[in-house]
């Protein structure tokens, strides 16, 4: 549940140039979608694609890679 933090959100608001990402499982995904590790921008900016029901590309290195179905994954909102 959101914390409620009016003086905080008052002088300190988000950054309209933040990006918001939302949780998924990789088997919720469609083949083709985009989706990230992580939701840290900061951490790891690498954006993957969903090949195929197990699998998905680095689209940096361009290297296929194994993914079980239940690991969590982030898309950008």
């Amino acid at each position: 549940m959101p914390i409620n933090n009016q003086a905080g959100d008052r002088y300190n608001p988000p950054s309209n140039l933040s990006q918001d990402f939302e949780e998924y499982r990789f088997e919720d995904l469609e083949v083709d979608e985009l989706f990230w590790q992580t939701n840290k921008p900061k951490e790891e900016t690498v954006p993957w694609r969903k090949v195929n029901q197990t699998e998905g590309r680095n689209l940096k290195t361009q290297k296929i890679y194994t993914f079980q179905r239940r690991t969590k994954v982030f898309q950008k909102i």
